[in-house]
This record gives C-alpha cells, sequence and structure tokens, in this order.
C-alpha cells in the first residue's frame, strides 16, 4: 500500500475492513444459533423430565397400598397354610383366633365352592362379589379390577393371594377397595399445585380413572374426536399407550390449548399412567431461555458494530500518519539527518558508528584519536557486520556480568525494533577489557527511520571510568553510613590522627540538627559541646574519660564495634542514649577510618529497667513464698505439736489412772474413781482420734456419706441422753422442743447428723458457766418438691460466746479461741468437721454469737421421707483399766493430770505442791530464800506462761540455790526437736506423756 494512490488506499482498506467484520459477524451468527438449538433442546428435555418425575413418583405411590395389603394377604395365607382339613367348620377356630385382625384389614377368604368366609365371620356365596375360586385360585398372587359396574363407588380392584397346603392351592384369601379411593387420591395431591393432571387407563377397554371426577370411567377412546389434531398425533400416542409403550409428546389443539403428554405403564397388569401439563406451563423455562438468549444476541451484534466502527476509525489515522511522515520524507530528509549527525558530534564521543539495521554493515567516524580509539578499532573490521563483531565473546572481551546485556541490545532484532515512526534512544553502559584493565565504555543509540520502512542506527561511544569508578567508591561509602545512619540521630567521618571529623547524616528536628555544628573544630570539640551541654552531670565525666581518642583506638583494635551508654537530658527529660564507633576502612593516607553514630536506647533500656525490676519483684515474690513454705512448715509443726499433746493429755491420764487403780485394788472408791475418769479420757482420747481422721478424710475428699432411713427423734433422744451427765454435772438448764416434726422417718447419714448436734451441744456446755442454760429446737418445714422436707436444727446458749475476729476464722481448723480458758479449749476441729459434714448432707450451718452473751447455732437440712423402720443401736464396751519425804512442784495446766501425777508421785512418798501455770510458778520460786522443792516437774504447753519461758526466768533468778533446781519437761510434745528446745532453755531431763511410772520413777532417781 506505501506504493498507491491514498486515497485508493483508503478505499482499499474500507474494503476490506467490511469484508472481514461481515465475514466475522456471518460466522458468530452461525455458531450462536447452533449453540441456541442445542441449549433449547437441553432445556425442553429438562421440561419432559419433570414430567417423568411426577409420573414415576404417581406410578410408586399409585401401586403402594397393593404392596401394603399384598404383605398383609401373605400373613394371613401363611398363617392358614400347611393344614389337613379346610373344611368351614375346621377354619373356624383359627379365624375367630384372626377375626379381629380380619376384621380391621377387610380381608375376605375364597373357599372352593365359590364360598367366601367375610371379615366379619358370616359366609356368603362369591357370585355376588362377580368371583369364582376356580378363577381366583391361581399359583400367584394378582390383582384385578372390575369395572362391569355402571356406578362408579363400585369399581373395585380385587387382590388375590393363594393359600397353599402341600403346594396345592386350596383357598384364596383376598380383599378389594374402591377405585373412587384412588380418584380421591389423585385429587388430593398438591405436589404440582394442579398444573400436572395424572391419569389411569385401562389398557384392555380404554377405561381411565382420572383426578377430575366427571371423567373418570370413561373411554379414552371418547377423546380422540375432541382432542385430535390433523396431524394425528393424539391418536398416535393413545395407540403407543395401549400397546404398553413408553413415550411423550406435545398436542397442539388439546382442548383448545397446546398441552404436554407423558405415559407409561403401571406395576399392576393391564394398566398405564399418563401425566398431562399444559404447554405454557411445562415450556415455563424455554420462553425464559429464548428471551435471554435473544437479548444476548443483540447485544453482540451491538458489541461488532461498535468494533467495525472503531477499527475503521483506527485505520483511517494510521493512513494519514503514513502519508504525513512520507510528505516530511520527501521535504526535509536530509535536513532531518544533518540535524542528528549535528546533535551526536556535538557530544564527548570517542566514535561514532552509523550503522544499517538490515544487513550490519557500518561507517566509523571518529572524534579524536586516542589509545581507547586504537584499541577498539584494532579489533573491529569494517567488512564484517556489526552484528556478528558484538556477539564475538573473544573478540570484543567484553565483561561476563555485561555479555547478556550486550547480546541484548546487539542484534538486528533489536535495531529493527529501534525504527518506528519516532525517535527511539538507547544508552547501554559496559565493561571492554583495555589495555589490562577493565575500562566502562557508554553506547548512545539512536534509531533514525525514514519514514518508508528503512533507515540507519547511530551509535556514539563514550569513555565514562572515571565517572562509574566514582560512583562505585561513593556507593560503598554510602553503603557503611547507611548502616550506621537509618537508626542514628546523628553520623559523623572521623579522621583518628587529626580527630578531623565529617558529618555525613543529621536527623532532622532533632537535638543533632544544630546550624552551628559545621562551625565546631573537630570531632573531639564536638564530643565535649555534647557532654557540657546535654550529657547527664552524673555520666558527664565518665562520657569523656571513655570516648577519648586513645580508649576508642584501643576498643577498637580488639574488636570492630565499641559502644559507650549514658543518660542526656533533653527538653528537661532524662533518656537512654548510646554513642557508637565503627571501624570503616583506610583512608588514602594509609590511616584508619572511624565511623560514630549517636543513637536513643531509651526505650529498649527503660524495657530492660521493667524487666530488671519485674526479676526483682519475682524475687521478692519468691522471698515471700519462702516465707510462707516456713509459716507453712512451723504450722506443720504446730499441728504436730497440738495433736500430739492432745492425744497424749488423755493417754497420760488413762496411763496414770490405770497404775493407781492397780495399785489400790483393794479400795473399791478410789478403784472406781479411777475407772471413771478413764472412762472420761479414754472418750476424749477417741473424740481426738476421731476428728483427726474425720479431718484427713475431708482433706483428702474420702469423707463419704452412708445415708439410711432414720428415725429423727430417736436420734435427737440419743444426743440428749448422751449429754445428759455433762449438763447434770455443771447444773445446766437444758430445754428440748421438737413439736414441729411432722415426719419423723428420713433418709439421712444418722452418725453424721448425731455428730453435728452433739459437737454443737458439747461446745455450748463446754463454753457455758454452770447454771446456765442451753435450748435445742426442731422444726420441720414442708417443700414443694415430692417427698422432702426441710428441717432446721436450732441450737442457743448463754455462754461465754465468741468475738467478731474468731467469728471470721471460726471454721478453719486448729483455731481456737483465746479467751476460752484451758481446760475448755479443744483442738479447734470441732467446727471444720461440722461444718463439712453439714455441707456433704446438702445442708446449711450459721453461727450467731457475742463475747460474754451466748451463741446461737442454726442448722437446716432437706431430708427425703420414707417409711418408719426399727434401727439397731450399737452399744460401747469401755475397757477397765489401775521416796520418802521429797518435795517435788508439779508445773501442769491440765487438772486430769494434775490430779493422775500426784496421786502417782504420793503413793511413793513424794510431797507434792502443784499449781497450774509457769507464771505461777516462777512468783512462787522468786519468793523462796533457800531451795523449798529437790525437783519441778514442767509442763510445756501452758496458757499464760508456756514452760520454756517458765524455765528461763527460774535459771535467770538471783538466789543461785533455787536458781539451780533440776527441771524436768514433763510434756506430750514428744518429738526430737521438742526435747532438743527443752535442753537449750536449761531443763535437765524430757519426758513424753503419757508418762509411765517406773520411767518417771527411774529419771526422778537421777536427781535425789
Amino acid at each position: 500500500m506505501k506504493n498507491i494512490d491514498g486515497v485508493h488506499n483508503e478505499k482499499l482498506m474500507n474494503r476490506d475492513h467490511l469484508f472481514f467484520a461481515v465475514l466475522l459477524l456471518v460466522l458468530t451468527t452461525l455458531v450462536f444459533l447452533f449453540v441456541c438449538q442445542k441449549i433449547l433442546k437441553i432445556v425442553e428435555d429438562g421440561c419432559f423430565n419433570r414430567l417423568r418425575e411426577y409420573a414415576e413418583v404417581a406410578s410408586n405411590e399409585f401401586i403402594m397400598s397393593n404392596l401394603h395389603y399384598g404383605g398383609t394377604l401373605q400373613f394371613v395365607a401363611d398363617a392358614l397354610g400347611e393344614r389337613a382339613d379346610y373344611s368351614t367348620d375346621s377354619l373356624q377356630p383359627k379365624l375367630d383366633e384372626l377375626q379381629p385382625f380380619l376384621r380391621d384389614q377387610k380381608i375376605n377368604i375364597l373357599l372352593p365352592g365359590d364360598t367366601v368366609i367375610t371379615p366379619d365371620g358370616t359366609l356368603m356365596s362369591s357370585s355376588k362379589l362377580g368371583i369364582s375360586f376356580e378363577e381366583e385360585a391361581t399359583p400367584q398372587s394378582h390383582v384385578t379390577v372390575r369395572l362391569e359396574s355402571d356406578k362408579f363407588e363400585e369399581k373395585l380392584l380385587y387382590h388375590f393371594v393363594p393359600i397353599k397346603s402341600h403346594d396345592r392351592v386350596v383357598a384364596v384369601a383376598f380383599w378389594n377397595f374402591s377405585l373412587g379411593l384412588i380418584h380421591q387420591y389423585l385429587r388430593k395431591d398438591k405436589r404440582y399445585d394442579h398444573k400436572m393432571y395424572v391419569y389411569v387407563v385401562n389398557r384392555d377397554d380404554g377405561r381411565l380413572i382420572a383426578d377430575t371426577k366427571h371423567d373418570s370411567l370413561k373411554s379414552i377412546r371418547d377423546y380422540v374426536n375432541e382432542m385430535d389434531n390433523e396431524k394425528g398425533l393424539f391418536s398416535a400416542l393413545l395407540d403407543s399407550m395401549l400397546a404398553g409403550g413408553t413415550g411423550e409428546g406435545c398436542v397442539e389443539n388439546y382442548w383448545e390449548e397446546s398441552n404436554c403428554f407423558y405415559y407409561k405403564p403401571l406395576a399392576v397388569n393391564h394398566w398405564s399412567i399418563a401425566i398431562s401439563s399444559p404447554k405454557k406451563v411445562a415450556f415455563a423455562s424455554i420462553h425464559k431461555v429464548r428471551f435471554i438468549l435473544l437479548c444476548f444476541g443483540l447485544a453482540v451484534l451491538a458489541l461488532f458494530v461498535a468494533y467495525y466502527v472503531l477499527l475503521r476509525r483506527v485505520a483511517v489515522r494510521c493512513f494519514a500518519g503514513e502519508s504525513d511522515r512520507s510528505k516530511q520524507d520527501d521535504v526535509g530528509k536530509v535536513r532531518y539527518m544533518q540535524m542528528k549527525l549535528l546533535g551526536l558530534l556535538s557530544k564527548n564521543f570517542i566514535h561514532i558508528y552509523y550503522v544499517n539495521p538490515e544487513s550490519g554493515s557500518y561507517v566509523v567516524y571518529p572524534s579524536f584519536m586516542n589509545d581507547l580509539y586504537n584499541e577498539i578499532l584494532s579489533r573491529f573490521d569494517c567488512n564484517v557486520s556489526l552484528y556478528d563483531i558484538m556477539n564475538n565473546d573473544e573478540l570484543t572481551k567484553i565483561h561476563k556480568d555485561d555479555l547478556e546485556l550486550c547480546h541484548s541490545v546487539f542484534n538486528k532484532e533489536a535495531f529493527l525494533e529501534m525504527m518506528g515512526s519516532n525517535e527511539s534512544r538507547k544508552v547501554v553502559d559496559m565493561r571492554w577489557f583495555i589495555n589490562g584493565n577493565w575500562v566502562w565504555l557508554r553506547h548512545t543509540l539512536i534509531g533514525l527511520a525514514d519514514g518508508k520502512g528503512g533507515g540507519y542506527v547511530l551509535i556514539g561511544v563514550e569513555d565514562v571510568n572515571d565517572e562509574k569508578v566514582a560512583i562505585e567508591a561513593e556507593r560503598e561509602r554510602l553503603s557503611v553510613i547507611k548502616g550506621l545512619s537509618e537508626d542514628f540521630t546523628l553520623v559523623s567521618f572521623i579522621n583518628p590522627s587529626t580527630r578531623e571529623d565529617h558529618l555525613y547524616y543529621v536527623k532532622k528536628n532533632n537535638w543533632a540538627d544544630n546550624p552551628n555544628w559545621r562551625k565546631v573544630g573537630n570531632f573531639e570539640d564536638r564530643l565535649k559541646l555534647i557532654a557540657n551541654t546535654l550529657v547527664h552531670p552524673d555520666d558527664r565525666k565518665m562520657f569523656i574519660d571513655m570516648t577519648t581518642r586513645d580508649v576508642v583506638r584501643e576498643k577498637l583494635s580488639a574488636k570492630s564495634a565499641y559502644y559507650v551508654n549514658y543518660r542526656m537530658i533533653i527538653n528537661g527529660v532524662v533518656e537512654y542514649w548510646q554513642l557508637k564507633f565503627v571501624m570503616a576502612g583506610k583512608a588514602p593516607d594509609a590511616q584508619e577510618q572511624i565511623v560514630a553514630g549517636f543513637i536513643s536506647v531509651d526505650e529498649s533500656t527503660r524495657l530492660q529497667l521493667e524487666q530488671k525490676e519485674q526479676l526483682e519483684t519475682q524475687a521478692d515474690a519468691l522471698k515471700q513464698a519462702l516465707s510462707a513454705a516456713q509459716a507453712a512448715n512451723s504450722a506443720k509443726k504446730e499441728f504436730l505439736n497440738s495433736i500430739s499433746h492432745e492425744i497424749r493429755t488423755p493417754l497420760n491420764a488413762v496411763i496414770g489412772l490405770t497404775s493407781i487403780a492397780t495399785s489400790h485394788l483393794e479400795d473399791r472408791e478410789r478403784v472406781k474413781d479411777c475407772l471413771v475418769k478413764i472412762d472420761q479420757s479414754s472418750d476424749r482420747l477417741l473424740s481426738i482420734i476421731n476428728d483427726i481422721l474425720d479431718m484427713s478424710r475431708i482433706e483428702s475428699g474420702k469423707f463419704d456419706l452412708n445415708e439410711t432411713p432414720t428415725h429423727l427423734f430417736e436420734v435427737i433422744h440419743e444426743v440428749e441422753r448422751d449429754i445428759r451427765n455433762d449438763l447434770q454435772a455443771k447444773e445446766l438448764k437444758f430445754e428440748l422442743d421438737c413439736v414441729d416434726i411432722n415426719d419423723d422417718e428420713v433418709v439421712c447419714d444418722k452418725n453424721r447428723l448425731r455428730q453435728a448436734l452433739l459437737k454443737i451441744l458439747s461446745n455450748s456446755i463446754k463454753f457455758t458457766r454452770e447454771g446456765g442454760s442451753i435450748s435445742m429446737s426442731v422444726k420441720e418445714t414442708p417443700l414443694t418438691k415430692s417427698s422432702y422436707a426441710a428441717y432446721e436444727f436450732r441450737i442457743k446458749d448463754n455462754g461465754i460466746g465468741m468475738s467478731e475476729e474468731f467469728l471470721k476464722t471460726v471454721y478453719e481448723p486448729f483455731t481456737r479461741e483465746l479467751s476460752a480458758s484451758k481446760e475448755n479449749r479443744g483442738m479447734g476441729l470441732g467446727l471444720a468437721i461440722t461444718k463439712n459434714s453439714v455441707e456433704m448432707m446438702g445442708g446449711q450451718i450459721e453461727i450467731a454469737s457475742r463475747l460474754h452473751v451466748g451463741t446461737e447455732v442454726v442448722m437446716t437440712f432437706e431430708f427425703k421421707l420414707v417409711q418408719s423402720k426399727k434401727r439397731e443401736k450399737d452399744v460401747e464396751n469401755l475397757a477397765d483399766s489401775g521416796f520418802a519425804g521429797k518435795k517435788i512442784l508439779l508445773v501442769e495446766d491440765n487438772i486430769l493430770n494434775r490430779e493422775i501425777t500426784m496421786e502417782i508421785l504420793q503413793d511413793n512418798g513424794f510431797i507434792v505442791t502443784a499449781v497450774e501455770d509457769g507464771d505461777v510458778a516462777v512468783k512462787m520460786l522468786s519468793k523462796a530464800t533457800s531451795r523449798p522443792f529437790d525437783v519441778i516437774l514442767m509442763d510445756v504447753r501452758m496458757p499464760v506462761m508456756d514452760g520454756y519461758e517458765a524455765t528461763k526466768r527460774i535459771r535467770a533468778l538471783d538466789n543461785k540455790d533455787v536458781a539451780g533446781i533440776p527441771i524436768v519437761a514433763m510434756t506430750a510434745n514428744a518429738f526430737d526437736e521438742d526435747r532438743q528446745a527443752s535442753f537449750e532453755v536449761g531443763m535437765n531431763e524430757h519426758i513424753a506423756k503419757p508418762v509411765s511410772i517406773e520411767k518417771l520413777k527411774g529419771v526422778l532417781a537421777m536427781f535425789l
């Protein structure tokens, strides 16, 4: 086209574009129509699939009744099969047995002789039903439809199942139902909202059952005239259906509108099912798809029109541009080329190449002669293509890292690509091996097109080695600075010999952004200025000493980096900073080069300080934990001492009283008194052991309940009987109120309930003064929960009461009220065990108390009610156990232990003086002028002054004769550390309770 007239070219272009657009449109239309046909066919098959689906569903549901009753009839046939006699009389007993079932299922029995036994047991002739035994006695089950009657309700379907004996049909079980039921089923099916219609057709006579009553039982052939169209399509579908076939189709004038049909044979012999639906309903999806495809086709057509218009405009513009360039070449080609050459020659090129991009031939225009020019020119042969020369790596000797760039630029395809409508320019830097060195040369390529497919490429070669070396050196220098300056506030380059520095980087809007920095003489002066104006006064001397030239050079000689951490005051705020020195390389004068950078480490330092503080806090917590552990060990020791003391005290009484009773068997009164006291001590010891065991089970989670039917009155009276002697001994008034108990027998743990009541009442007796009063009331409250009742046990006394502080810890194990006397103190386990017992039984306990006023304890339970039963009572049998003039001082706070020990000592000839506390003993001995006693027996745990403190004060008395009296510890604290503690305070010997008479005499003999 470039050699033909412009007007002719434009017409030819328009014709070609039009032909191409029309051809593309025709092909697209054919493909579109073919795809549409396939899509519509798929949608049409889908519409008929809907009819097929409904036909399958209706067919299956239509025969379900037959299948159900077929199984029922087979059950009856199996029940009556294999009998010797099938006469009416012989069958009657079995039929009477099955009659309720037969009557419910409406099943008849057909016997030989055409006799029918109806479901209600009556006999009738089968001729009335239009059936006979000979016709229906077939070996297999079968279904028959009777359509002879004119009444719709009498159109019946019969299902026959043979009854066999020795493989011979001897009777037939059958049932029938009206076809009106089928009609009713078809009308009630709402599955498709009556947009589809169902027909059941008998293929023998053409009778049909429709889902509209007025059409039922007519012959389907009656509809041929009113349904068939001129092509006879309806007749063809009817013939296929009556022949037992399966098919589908649409009839155009069926009842004045188009309808679609689908039909198939039923599982019931000689019957078929047909489904019809208006074509506008069945094929509604096709109409939607046709509309969508039409819209899509119109959209595609619009796109083709737009494409043609756009293509035509682009072609016209291209043609106009090409015409303008041709005119430009014709008018000023020579002037244009001269301007390009002048522009190139004006630059500082070594030489210039004028290259033909088609052949690669070239002409060299030297700018000036030098060694580089001669070296390069010696490698080039002007008779060889430039492409061959530049692709000869051995000849060009270009650096291996630049070979890929060289090959991608200096080739024919790349040069022709530069021959565009506009000027194309490329600049390529490569390293050439010249005169034993790698030299950087810059190649400037300019493509000059003549507008007619031809043109030239001008290449100017320039020496840029010095520039590249300087850039590379600068890049290395900047990389070092960048490594320091990213997070630094000020970075400076230092000559360590002269201490001169150059500021390379200063962060803006910071303390380092000071316009006067340039006036500072050297780095040493800069450091002094920073130290005197910014560094914290406490860190100033350290900062100056650690940044001197000698220190920095010494540190950097050992490692590549050196750090100085210090604090600065910036805008009145103390911040943590760091000065970093790095050895960066060698200067031209062979001196070291050091880079110094100032960086803020305030955030990280404060984080470290916080972590240090956290560690110190954790250390304090560990110390506290250690203290807590030590306290726990101390508490454990105190616990063991308490247990030891509480157990040994009654045990000492048992042993001592047993020994006394044994020694005075002839004195009945004395033996009796000993036995009474032994019994009391045994009860106390047993109570202590039980409390310890209960507490152990509670802490280990093994505290179980044994719930059994229990009489509450029995429990209450047992408790009252157990405390009666204690009440009488202290002359206490006791009131018991149980009148509000309606239901006496409940399910509970009798022993735990009795234990809880006894512990509360025992505390009341223990802490109520003589002549006081105690009351217990039991009240029953009905519950809405069936067979349950609530019971409230309220125990009240006017004893010494408890303080508010003690009430806060009253349920904690081993806690005891300090205001209570030593005789009344226990182990402190009673209320802890009681609370756990009450809560284990699902109850609650509340305590209200005022010091010197009294205490009230309320326990509430919910017990299940049961029938009364007799309970056996457990009876425990208690087993009976029995120097002259020497003076002994017995210091013992426990009255019983004092009495026992005095009895033992007096029986052995001792003169015994007993006091109840260490404080009394110290006061007595401090008044003595001479030794009043030969030995002192000292208890350790006493309320006012314990044995250890009393021994210390006795040993410290001014009267050395009195202070030197032998002191023997006689205590329940029986561990080795207790013995050691006794010796450390000045005691001479240690005896653990319970005390053996012989051992006591042996120890006393050591000092008498």
